[in-house]
């Protein structure tokens, strides 16, 4: 029987002809990236290396070893100007361009390193150490200037002449310097990288190939493989799940992870949320990947603004679980307006489950959770919420450790936003959800008091000693300075708390502090979840329709 379903898994065309194998020298390779012959396709991905990673592969080219295959797609391309960094060459029409199927982070550093005109001006710019033998960043020009023999730019070694220039002008009273940059020239120019060349007039065939080439190993993320299938082949928008991630981002939300997107896709899609095993990515046909890139970007558009003004978790930073984004994406795909009531009982479900675990992610209650959700509203939520244990006596406290690592600290952070902190120089409110966006790895939830070497109390690292507040210099010293007891209290700071941090009592001031967020912090808990309330839902949704009869 055969059980081929060509609107999920589309066939493959197998390849007319066999690939040619063949090698480049890199000297011939980087000619034809000057010539435009060489192409970067859409469907590529950005590129990620950094300049450590384009200093070990010349590393290795200079030592021999092997650095990998390449793969070309050989077809017709137009012309127009590509780019490799800062580097932009004008191709012409060709009929027999290079498309780079596999092999894309290498060709585009060795242009980067090798192709530039100015040995300093490029992010990826090398220099080889001719005494040490290593490749380096840019040395400084004083370091430089004394000893002009010993640092040689790469940009020099891919043209004989220019490094010939270059040794007898830099090095002509150091022969042995002179010898190590010739044969460092020689090894770079004539190192030979094997590659494939595949010829089909086919591009979905070359998508697929590319597909499986990084489905294996350390390759691209599964949904960054799935949009180089995919992305950009229909004329909506947005087209790839990256657009998507972009998109959202206006709700003020953050940036959700684009792995994430890739399971709400698939579970939109009929699809486990999880990638199985050896098995790829999802593959769509041409009908279906417009559909799939929309009714995402939609869901997921409806989950954030739910999760930031019902569930009111302003960042995606501070969610403590992440998948419940993909249920609740289910859920509003076919629910997109739900009742109030159902929206309240959806909040109940998501704080609930996150003050109880069962939001921590894993497959089997993920996949059981998805399945309780159906075509009735009312069936679905009660369905969701059944499962959810309570926990009605267990919540985040103020004097437990804070790592914002985990989920508790996330808790305690949303809790210190529900004070409605204020800024501690101008008693304006604190817009917290944008400083996770402008924090550059500095949370905006700083220490207060440096813990001593041999701390008297353990609430020196717990969130009692943290404010929901831009990091800034001299924390303690602005607090400290605050007379007005409005802005104290937005902090969960009494007065009492206050007098003994102005005599510098440590302990008593978390202590007390401690006292304060604990009360607070649980009925903050208790009105998100809602333990002890009933979960029945709308009237409307209990009054059955009358039979029509005829």
């Amino acid at each position: 029987m055969n059980t081929h379903d060509p609107a999920i898994e589309p066939p493959v065309e197998p390849l007319e002809r066999r690939p040619e194998a063949r090698s480049y020298k890199v000297d011939d390779l980087l000619a034809e990236v000057r010539a435009g012959k060489v192409r970067i396709p859409d469907f590529q991905r950005p590129l990620k290396w950094q300049r450590s990673d384009a200093s070990k592969l010349l590393d290795s080219i200079y030592r021999g070893y092997p650095i990998g295959t390449l793969l070309f797609w050989e077809t017709r391309a137009g012309p127009g100007t590509m780019h490799f960094g800062p580097i932009a060459i004008d191709a012409p029409e060709r009929s027999d361009a290079l498309w780079v199927v596999d092999g894309q982070q290498r060709i585009v550093s060795l242009a980067r390193v090798l192709l530039a005109e100015q040995p300093d001006a490029d992010e990826f710019a090398l220099y080889f150490d001719l005494d040490q033998s290593e490749f380096v960043a840019p040395p400084r020009l004083s370091s430089r200037q004394a000893e002009p023999a010993r640092w040689l730019p790469m940009t020099v070694v891919l043209d004989a002449e220019k490094l010939m220039q270059w040794a007898f002008q830099a090095a002509a009273q150091d022969e042995l310097r002179r010898k190590k940059a010739f044969l460092l020239g020689k090894r770079i120019r004539e190192y030979e990288i094997p590659a494939y060349l595949v010829r089909s007039s086919s591009e979905t065939t070359l998508r697929e190939i590319f597909g499986r080439t990084n489905s294996a190993g350390k390759g691209l993320e599964a949904n960054e493989v799935f949009d180089a299938l995919h992305g950009g082949r229909s004329g909506s928008q947005p087209a790839t799940i990256r657009e998507i991630a972009t998109e959202l981002e206006q709700f003020g939300f953050g940036r959700v992870d684009e792995e994430l997107l890739y399971k709400l896709l698939r579970v939109l899609q009929g699809k486990d949320f999880a990638e199985p095993g050896g098995g790829g990515p999802l593959r769509l046909d041409e009908t279906s990947i417009e559909g799939a890139y929309t009714v995402t970007a939609e869901a997921a558009a409806r989950v954030v603004q739910f999760v930031k003004q019902d569930g009111e978790i302003p960042h995606y930073a501070l969610l403590p679980h992440k998948q419940p984004l993909v249920t609740l994406g289910k859920f509003f795909h076919l629910h997109p307006t739900p009742s109030p009531r159902t929206r309240e009982l959806l909040v109940r479900w998501l704080w609930r489950g996150i003050l109880g675990g069962a939001h921590k992610g894993e497959t089997v209650s993920t996949r059981k959770m998805l399945a309780r959700i159906g075509e009735s509203e009312a069936e679905s939520i009660a369905g969701m919420l059944d499962p959810i244990p309570d926990a009605g006596d267990t919540w985040p406290r103020a004097d437990s450790v804070f790592n914002f690592r985990f989920a508790t600290s996330k808790l305690q952070t949303l809790a210190l936003l529900d004070l409605k902190p204020r800024d501690l120089e101008t008693g304006a409110a604190l817009d917290l959800a944008k400083a996770f966006d402008d924090s550059n790895g500095a949370l905006p939830v700083p220490a207060i008091l440096k813990p001593p070497q041999k701390p008297s109390s353990e609430l020196f690292t717990s969130s009692a000693n943290r404010l929901a507040h831009p990091s800034r210099r001299g924390l303690r010293r602005l607090l400290l300075a605050v007379e007005d007891p409005a802005i104290l209290q937005s902090h969960g700071i009494s007065e009492p708390a206050m007098a003994a941090l102005r005599r510098d009592d440590h302990p008593r001031f978390l202590e007390l502090r401690a006292k304060t967020l604990n009360a607070h912090f649980r009925a903050f808990f208790d009105r998100r979840a809602r333990w002890r309330e009933t979960d029945r839902p709308a009237i409307a949704d209990l009054i059955v329709p009358e039979e029509v009869s005829e």
